[in-house]
Order: structure tokens, then C-alpha cells, then sequence
């Protein structure tokens, strides 16, 4: 079983830079509490440190091997570091703490969704990021009712298919608000840290998703003009008697599979009424896809489909087991003829 490394957080540079010291003279420090196991100074690896590289003697430290050495320093040195260590310490904790906050940002955010020039996120996401209950949120939310401010529907918050979602306005007015009313003091400060944090990475995230939308978006357009503004399955281009709108279909849906997204080769041209027919067909676009599906749909509803079928099984070999790979979205083949 892996031992916990997890108290070890303050690398050797950042303590020196905090004790105003060179690393050199960190590691006499340390020479120093080692040389002599009976006197009154205490250092022990594992305990106050481990090591990064041995080889280099490359440490990493607990807080309170921070603390020792800074105490040791401020028994030999005219200047006393001591204040300078504990705010150094507060700081490295603010710093770990927003950290944990932006990972639950990021792994409670699924749910984002922009509505009418607003991005709204999900009670349930919510809950999970402040760390609290339903019942918590809820008593917050009828604070903030009865203040002088109130949430303003359609602007705050609203329900999107029955489900309550608060905008990024809601959402740092809920910070707020338990940042101050929560009882106990740890929870307080979490609530403070998200509302720190929280702007910056939904800034980031939401920047993220839209420059993934334009890749995507640059994606079709390319899949298109590959394949002539051809249906590869019907193998008709819409003229002057037969007119439609060339969709560009995932092949492996972007939801299930976002890291093939993009990828030019999990794109097929089809006509916009076929395509319609096959999600329908599917159980509808919220349903995910893969090559099998699609596979299935031809020969059912389309088996003379002969060189789509040959561009799907392709398609499969390379993605079928390793849809995930962003190596394989560099692989390319030439359109159907």
C-alpha cells in the first residue's frame, strides 16, 4: 500500500525564499539537525520531510518541519523569521485550500449551460461545490429572499426542464452568504475561498468549452467541403431540384467521446433529412452514438449504402477500442467516392 505523502506541501525553495535563506544554507541547516541525534533539535524524514530526489537531496516539507527549523533559526539568528513563517504557512494553506476549490469547480460543473446570454449552473453542482446540503442552500436562498437584495428570476436563477439552475451571479451571491452565516469557522472559509476562486475558473472553463465549440464548428465545416457537400450515404449533392442541408455527423457522439470531438475522421456529411432519421431512429439527439449504431441504421434503412458502410468499419477500427486516444485525431482518410 502507497504511503499518505499528502502533509508534505512546501517545497524546499518556497520554505528558503519564506526564511530568507539560500536553499545552500537550508541544507546546512538540515546537515546540522542530523549531525547530532541527542541534542534538543529534531528533524526526521518521513516526519518533517521526505524526499523528492534522494540522489539530489531534493526535500519536500510538512508544516511542521517548516515550523522546527523556522524555531531553531529564531534561537540563532538576531532577527527573529517568526511571524514571517506563520504567515508564510497561512498562505501555503490559503493556497492548497483554493486549490481543492477550483478541482471541485471542475468536477461539479457539467451542468454550466448558457440560457438567454447567461451561464447557469445546476442546485445539484452547487450543492456539491459548497460542500453542503440541500437543506443548507435552500435556508440560504430564503436569506437571501428576505434581504435587502433578493435573487431576481430570469436573472439569478430560473428552471430549465424542471430543474433549478442559479446563474454565476446567483451562484457568488450563495458565496457570500455562507461565507458569513455558516457556524462552523472551516466551512466559512471554504465558502470564502470559492468565492475567491470561483469567477477566474468559471472564466476558464467557460473559455475553454467555447474555444472547443469553434474547433468543432471548423471541424464540420471541413468535414463538408472533404466530401463535396455530398450525403456519404444517399451519395446525392443538393442542386436546383433536389435541395437539402448537409449536416456534419459525429460518428462517435461529441458528449461520450469530447476528446474526438474535433477530430476531422469522426465526421460524416449527410443530408440533414437522414440525419434527422437516424437520431430519431436512435431514440432521439440526446441519445449517445458510436460506428455500431449508425452501422445498424444502414442496413436497416439503408443496405445498398456499400462505400459508407466500408467508411464506417474504417472509421471503427481506428476508433472502436481507443475512441479516446488524442493520438487518433491526427489519422485521416481520403472522402468516399
Amino acid at each position: 500500500m502507497a504511503k499518505d505523502t499528502s502533509k508534505f506541501t512546501i517545497k524546499e525553495q518556497d520554505l528558503a525564499a519564506a526564511l530568507e535563506i539560500s536553499v545552500a544554507k537550508l541544507d546546512k541547516i538540515i546537515e546540522f539537525f542530523e549531525s547530532d541525534p541527542d541534542d534538543e533539535w529534531e528533524l526526521r524524514e518521513g516526519d518533517h520531510y521526505i524526499y523528492v530526489s534522494k540522489k539530489y537531496k531534493e526535500r519536500i516539507f510538512a508544516e511542521h518541519g517548516a515550523f522546527a527549523i523556522a524555531k531553531y533559526m529564531d534561537s540563532v539568528e538576531p532577527k527573529s523569521l517568526w511571524d514571517s513563517i506563520v504567515e508564510f504557512i497561512t498562505k501555503h494553506k490559503e493556497k492548497l485550500r483554493n486549490a481543492f476549490v477550483r478541482r471541485k469547480i471542475y468536477e461539479n460543473s457539467s451542468s454550466l449551460t448558457l440560457r438567454n446570454n447567461r451561464y447557469f449552473i445546476s442546485k445539484k453542482d452547487m450543492v456539491n461545490i459548497f460542500c453542503t446540503s440541500y437543506a443548507r442552500l435552500n435556508r440560504a436562498f430564503e436569506a437571501i429572499k428576505n434581504s435587502d437584495s433578493p435573487l431576481a428570476k430570469f436573472e439569478d436563477f430560473d428552471d430549465f426542464d424542471g430543474v433549478r439552475y442559479y446563474s454565476l451571479s446567483g451562484f457568488d451571491r450563495f458565496s457570500r452568504e455562507l461565507s458569513q452565516s455558516l457556524t462552523v469557522k472551516d466551512r466559512r472559509e471554504w465558502c470564502k475561498a470559492v468565492e475567491v476562486v470561483s469567477k477566474k475558473t468559471f472564466k476558464l472553463i467557460i473559455d475553454a468549452e467555447t474555444a472547443r465549440k469553434n474547433e468543432i464548428e471548423k471541424a464540420k465545416k471541413a468535414a463538408k467541403k472533404r466530401d463535396k457537400e455530398t450525403c456519404q450515404i444517399t451519395l446525392k449533392k443538393s442542386n436546383k431540384t433536389h435541395k437539402f442541408n448537409a449536416a456534419a455527423h459525429h460518428i462517435y457522439s461529441d458528449k461520450e467521446y469530447p476528446d474526438l470531438a474535433a477530430c476531422l475522421d469522426n465526421l460524416i456529411t449527410l443530408n440533414e433529412d437522414v440525419h434527422k432519421e437516424f437520431h430519431t431512429w436512435n431514440g432521439g439527439t440526446q441519445i449517445g452514438c458510436t460506428a455500431d449504431d449508425l452501422i445498424d441504421f444502414l442496413m436497416e434503412r439503408y443496405p445498398d449504402a456499400e462505400k459508407a458502410l466500408q467508411r464506417l468499419y474504417k472509421v471503427k477500427t481506428v476508433f472502436g477500442h481507443h475512441a479516446l486516444e488524442p493520438s487518433s485525431k491526427h489519422r485521416s482518410f481520403p472522402p468516399a467516392a
